[in-house]
């Protein structure tokens, strides 16, 4: 192969790498040690759902652009951070985040009550008006 080629086929895998970082779900929850703002399902992934002061849960949505991002900077600015460790702006919300996964993450509350009520894959919602 030429170096054309060669350079191609790394920015191919460059850009794949960061299209993958930006949807990739969170590491496993564990412990009761701190708050997430955000929770995926580890064993049934359909996306990321903002976890509400009352106890329920808020999906995220996928914009238009294949990102979580402005649903979940809005999410954010009108419920607020659960627990600010290592949270730095709403576009790096994914550093308040974890991954809840059946067997692993039920010592922590809002796994548990996430896990209850969260049992099937569900499409993550895209093309919503104003994303």
């Amino acid at each position: 192969m030429d170096k054309l080629s060669n350079a191609v086929i790394v920015l191919v895998v460059f850009m794949g790498s960061m299209l993958a970082m930006q949807n990739a779900s969170a590491a496993a929850c564990s412990g009761g040690g701190w708050t997430p703002t955000f929770v995926h399902d580890l064993d049934n992934p359909d996306g990321p759902w903002f976890v509400l002061a009352g106890g329920g849960f808020e999906r995220v949505i996928l914009s238009r652009a294949g990102s979580y991002t402005p649903h979940a900077c809005d999410q954010i600015r009108a419920y607020g951070v659960r627990n600010r460790r290592g949270f730095t702006n709403c576009q790096a919300y994914t550093r308040v985040q974890c991954g809840c996964r059946r067997g692993l993450s039920e010592s922590k509350p809002a796994c548990a009550r996430f896990l209850r009520t969260h049992t099937s894959r569900q499409a993550p919602r895209a093309n919503t008006p104003g994303y």
